[in-house]
């Protein structure tokens, strides 16, 4: 999103404006101009106040103190994501989640496992619509993309047809079954189970072909349904 030209002009909010809506922090990989912009527009357009907070310099998560965290997405990795997803819901009480400059053609599919997820937007968004679907979530709506939604309901509505195929599982294949219905990385899964992530991917490659799965929530939706 360029906030150089879609958050300009701004209106300034004084200090001692009511603030009436819920409380909201911005985590990003760096503090500057359009950050700031950005949050300078959420307290505007929802009469609250947005923290803006920087990932390198954040010493702990348990440190943040609002209803909705709005995850900068722009320069995180599909691991690195899943990682603070993970140390985010091991929170006493986790934020609400939004994630934000989502790319649209990474494989994330996986966030919609993290209850606390409420809802992706893209980078290519312009600022109004951002805005309007932040307004959505703030009301207590989930809002994800299309195709999103449409592979994860399509995963999830399979029926019950392949019980048969957990026969063919070896003890160590159903372990690493649950351990990805878990949300566990290949990374977390192999050092649970003291082996190298080469040897995860192995079995995770037999596993998909013995029960007729593509990837990873394919395998999580099969596993839910029949182990």
């Amino acid at each position: 999103m360029n906030l150089h030209k879609d958050y300009a002009p701004l209106k300034v909010v004084s200090p001692k404006s009511e603030k009436t809506g819920v409380t909201v922090a911005f985590l990003t990989a760096c503090v500057n101009l359009q950050s700031s912009i950005f949050a300078g527009r959420i307290e505007d357009e929802f009469k609250t106040t947005c923290a803006i907070l920087q990932r390198s310099t954040l010493s702990s998560l348990s440190g943040i103190k609002a209803e909705y965290l709005l995850l900068d997405c722009a320069d995180v990795s599909s691991s690195d994501l899943e990682h603070l997803l993970r140390e985010i819901h091991t929170l006493p009480t986790p934020p609400n989640l939004v994630l934000i400059n989502v790319d649209q053609k990474a494989d994330i599919d996986f966030v919609l496992h993290w209850e606390k997820v409420l809802g992706l937007i893209p980078s290519e968004c312009e600022a109004k619509v951002i805005m309007e679907r932040l307004g959505r979530i703030f009301s207590g709506e989930y809002w994800f993309p299309r195709d999103v939604l449409h592979d994860f309901l399509r995963q999830h509505r399979k029926p019950k047809k392949w019980c048969d195929k957990a026969s063919n599982l070896t003890q160590r294949e159903r372990q690493i079954l649950q351990l990805i219905c878990d949300c566990n990385t290949n990374a977390n899964i192999a050092e649970t189970l003291c082996v190298s992530e080469h040897t995860v991917k192995s079995h995770l490659y037999k596993i998909y072909r013995k029960i007729g799965c593509k990837n990873r929530l394919e395998a999580s939706s099969w596993a839910s349904q029949n182990l």
